[in-house]
Parts: C-alpha cells; sequence; structure tokens
C-alpha cells in the first residue's frame, strides 16, 4: 500500500489539463490550482464563489494545507511526524495531532471492515519488495518475509487513543505507512479549505483520488473517466458523474515489476501471505462520501480480489467497479450500489436530453 506515482483515474474536464503549475488562474468562471505534493500532482478546479474570493489568501491556505498533510503523513521524509513515530523504537504512549488521529481512526475503520485486508502496518514488506523509498533488487526470501511479517498487524500492534491524541505500538519495530489513504484524505482537506473562502462548486484530485463538490462549469456533475488498466498508453474505460462524494482507483498497472518467472510483482501487498496480490483484479474503483473513505476502500477492495471485495462492497453498500484481466482481454463487474448509481445517472441523463 504505498504511494502510488501515476494518476490512474482521468479528468474529463476540458480546460483542467491546460492551468500552469503552481498558478492560479483567474478565468471566467473558474479557478485552477495545480502542482506537486506528496511525491505526486494534484489539480483543483473551483468555481467563482458569490462574492469577491481573495486569490492570494486562498493560494496561501490550500498551499499550507498541502504542506501541513505532508509534514505529517508522509513516510519518504525523515522529518515528518509519521516518519518520527515509525523510527521511535518505544512502546509508550506517544502524542499524536489531529490530523494524524483523523487518518488512523478511518484506517481503523476500514481495517476491520476488510477483515484485517487492509493494514497499515506494511512497511516492512512494501521496503523489502522494492516499493519503499529505496529500491531492492533482491526478492525476499520466504524467512525474511516471515520476519517482517512478525512485525505486520495493525489491530495486535497498534493501539490508538482518542483523547489525548495518541499512539503507541506494541513492539518496537513496528512502523506505519498511510499511503493507502493519505493522498484521498490530502484532497477532503483542500475541499475544506475551499469551502471556508465559500467555494461549493469543485474538484479536488491528487495523485489520482478526488473529491468532488457541486457542479462544473457547464452547470452539471462533475464528469470522470475510469482508466483502462493499460500497462501503456491511457484510455478511458468508463465515464462517471461524480458530485458531493469521493472517488478513488487503486491499480496493479503502473506500479509493478515482473520477476524472473514473469509473474507480476504489484505494489499492493496483502497483509495475510506478506506477498503482492497475485489475482486477476487489474483495478477497483469506488465511490464513498469522501476521498480518504473512497482511497482506503479501493485499496482494500484490490487486495481481496474481485469475488470476495465484489462480496463486501455489496455487504456495505459500496459503488465499486471492477476490471479484471482475462485470456480474451478486459472484463468488468461492479457492487449492487455501483449498478444503482450508474440507473440513477442514466435517467438524469434522460431527462437532460
Amino acid at each position: 500500500m504505498s504511494l502510488r506515482f501515476l494518476p490512474i483515474v482521468s479528468l474529463i474536464l476540458g480546460s483542467l489539463l491546460l492551468a500552469g503549475c503552481d498558478l492560479l488562474a483567474d478565468q471566467t468562471d473558474q479557478y485552477i490550482l495545480r502542482g506537486n505534493t506528496m511525491g505526486t500532482s494534484y489539480t483543483i478546479k473551483a468555481l467563482r464563489a458569490r462574492g469577491k474570493i481573495d486569490k492570494e489568501a486562498l493560494y496561501n491556505d490550500i498551499k499550507a494545507t498541502l504542506d501541513n498533510a505532508n509534514d505529517k503523513l508522509n513516510n519518504w521524509t525523515d522529518d515528518t511526524e509519521i516518519s518520527r513515530f515509525n523510527a521511535s523504537p518505544s512502546t509508550n504512549w506517544q502524542d499524536i495531532s489531529p490530523t494524524f488521529l483523523e487518518v488512523l481512526q478511518e484506517a481503523q475503520r476500514i481495517h476491520a471492515e476488510s477483515n484485517g485486508r487492509f493494514d497499515i502496518t506494511l512497511s516492512p514488506l512494501i521496503d523489502m519488495w522494492g516499493f519503499g523509498p529505496e529500491d531492492n533488487e533482491t526478492l525476499p526470501s520466504k524467512a525474511e518475509i516471515d520476519a517482517a511479517l512478525a512485525n505486520v498487524g495493525q489491530d495486535s500492534l497498534l493501539e490508538l487513543r482518542n483523547d489525548p491524541p495518541s499512539l503507541r505500538k506494541r513492539r518496537g519495530a513496528v512502523s506505519v505507512n498511510l499511503g493507502a489513504i493519505a493522498k484521498g484524505y490530502s484532497a477532503d482537506l483542500i475541499a475544506r479549505t475551499l469551502e471556508k473562502h465559500g467555494i461549493t462548486d469543485y474538484l479536488v484530485e491528487i495523485g489520482g483520488d478526488l473529491i468532488a463538490r457541486g457542479v462544473n462549469d457547464m452547470g452539471v456533475p462533475w464528469r470522470v473517466g475510469i482508466e483502462k488498466p493499460n500497462e501503456i498508453g491511457r484510455a478511458v474505460q468508463l465515464v462517471v458523474s461524480v458530485t458531493d462524494m469521493g472517488l478513488a482507483t487503486s491499480g496493479d498497472y503502473r506500479n509493478f515489476f515482473l520477476d524472473e518467472e514473469g509473474r507480476r510483482m504489484s505494489h499492493i501487498i496483502d497483509p495475510v501471505t506478506g506477498r503482492p496480490v497475485t489475482h486477476n483484479l487489474a483495478s477497483v474503483t469506488v465511490l464513498a462520501a469522501d476521498g480518504m473513505r473512497a482511497d482506503g476502500l479501493a485499496t482494500a477492495l484490490l487486495v481481496l480480489g474481485e469475488e470476495e471485495g465484489r462480496e463486501m462492497a455489496n455487504r456495505l453498500n459500496i459503488p465499486a467497479y471492477f476490471i479484471t484481466r482475462e485470456e480474451e482481454g478486459f472484463a468488468t463487474s461492479s457492487s449492487k450500489a455501483f449498478d444503482a448509481l450508474m440507473a440513477k445517472q442514466n435517467k438524469a441523463a434522460s431527462k437532460g436530453d
């Protein structure tokens, strides 16, 4: 569950991709901001709010929000809150920020909902398989995997306290990786910042994870394309409308390598086996109330695979769209909640025609 570096959701947003990096573009009806954070890119598109917007204050608030999230949740630098927690061998309670607490609470929820298949203590395995900050030139042995698994187990090796916000390890070598949920949460934080400035129609995308509210500059819900899980090139599999919800896609086709036998080694690690998942589920897209939940659930469902993932999605009423690899090409399936959402969107579109 390491950070994904390339977006795996295509934004069907017209001029959105034309804005300059790190510049607010004052267009006729919208503000656009693009840049980089957490090792990936972000794009923000917001319609004008009623009344005058202080663009400089808005930009500064967005930058401060992203910097704060990065300083708390980024595993890839040594001076962040999460990295300091990971580096400490202490098994005593350690104070944590409200930001860290909020993400950990959702991680606990998804861990329970997925029967442990979403796990934020996978850092030793992520590093061992070469998906961490440093490359690993050799594949781990069974003994090395078993040794790493001794320090994996979110429910048994971590203890969270809400008041005061604090976290402790039950074993000093345990470390936390929030790469499967942090970008969605960061998008949520930007959304809150926009609303603080009176902006209620917007789309925020960070590394392919997004949250959208209201309508686009055409006065209709934001249109988002779900990519085909091609390893080379980009093409849209399905276009969905997104408003007042988050959307995230988790896939095995952007961050992987092939072993000596030609088997795909994805960055998605199964906490039960300690190995990259090997089923035929290429990607799963989830819609949820916010970006953080969509982000975490997408990873959980990808770990589970199409059959178990769809069962979980149906059990929890999660709109989820699955793309699997078959001998003849890609096949798709979806949860009942996703089918209901698409039927509702199609009905609304037919009325509009």
